[in-house]
C-alpha cells in the first residue's frame, strides 16, 4: 500500500514490519490452537494450509525489510554482505530447528513443537519490530 504524501516511500516503511508481525503473529496463533485447543480431526488441515498461508506472506516484507536495513545503515555497498549475513543465520536455524523439534518428536510431545514453532515466530515479530524502528530511526 503507497500513501501519497511528500515523503511517501519514508511513510510506506513501516508496512514491512506490520506485515511481518500480522502475518507470523496469525501464524503463531493458529498454531497454538492447533498445539492447544481439543480440535476435530477435519480441522487439521485447514489450520495448516493458515499457517503456511500467514508465513508465506511474512516471507517478501522480510526480504524488503532487511535490504532496507542494509542499504540505511551500511548503505548500498554492502547490500549483498549483509544479507548473505542475515540468511545464514537463517539456514542455521533451519539446519539446528531438525535437532531440537526432532527430540521432542521422538518423545510424543508433538504439543511441544507447535508452541515451540509459536515462541519463535513470536521472537521474529519483535525482531521485525526492533530492526524497523531502528531503520527508521536511521533514516530520519
Amino acid at each position: 500500500m503507497v500513501r501519497e504524501g511528500s515523503d511517501g516511500e519514508h511513510q510506506q516503511k513501516g508496512d514491512q514490519e506490520r506485515v511481518i508481525a500480522g502475518a507470523l503473529g496469525a501464524a503463531a496463533l493458529l498454531t497454538v490452537a492447533l498445539a492447544l485447543l481439543p480440535l476435530p480431526q477435519w480441522s487439521v488441515l485447514p489450520l495448516m494450509v493458515g499457517i503456511g498461508y500467514c508465513t508465506g506472506i511474512a516471507g517478501p516484507s522480510r526480504d524488503l525489510l532487511v535490504r532496507r536495513a542494509a542499504t540505511s545503515r551500511f548503505g548500498q555497498a554492502a547490500y549483498g554482505r549483509v544479507y548473505g549475513f542475515v540468511y545464514s543465520g537463517l539456514d542455521t536455524g533451519l539446519a539446528l530447528a531438525p535437532l531440537v523439534f526432532g527430540g521432542l518428536m521422538d518423545g510424543g510431545r508433538f504439543a511441544a513443537v507447535l508452541v515451540g514453532i509459536a515462541a519463535l515466530w513470536s521472537l521474529s515479530i519483535v525482531t521485525a519490530l526492533g530492526v524497523g524502528g531502528v531503520t527508521r530511526q536511521t533514516a530520519a
